[in-house]
């Protein structure tokens, strides 16, 4: 398992209107952090990056304070021909406490 940080998160389920067909999708927004530098280069912090899933587990997190640190299972699906890491799994470990 992969420890993320989920800063938000979207659930959207319905029907569509073309194909008449049910849809849950889930989307976790994370903060991730930027790999060390190289050699006289500067990099610090977190940068934003976005994982699809199934919107049951965005349901796990939806009544926590966030950012949370999660847990996840990640696996490689092609969609619209490109190579996709989804979330197929998540556990919360621990709610990030805000600075007073």
């Amino acid at each position: 398992m992969t420890k993320m940080t989920v800063i938000g998160f979207e659930s959207m389920e319905g029907v569509g209107k073309e194909s008449g067909k049910a849809y849950a999708i889930g989307r976790l927004h994370t903060a991730i952090p930027l790999a060390p530098p190289m050699k006289d280069q500067i990099a610090k912090g977190e940068v934003g990056t976005t994982y699809d899933c199934d919107s049951n587990l965005v349901k796990k997190i939806a009544h926590l304070p966030l950012p949370v640190v999660v847990e996840v299972d990640l696996q490689d699906q092609m969609k619209f021909g490109k190579r996709q890491q989804v979330v197929i799994d998540l556990r919360p470990v621990d709610v990030i406490k805000k600075a007073a």
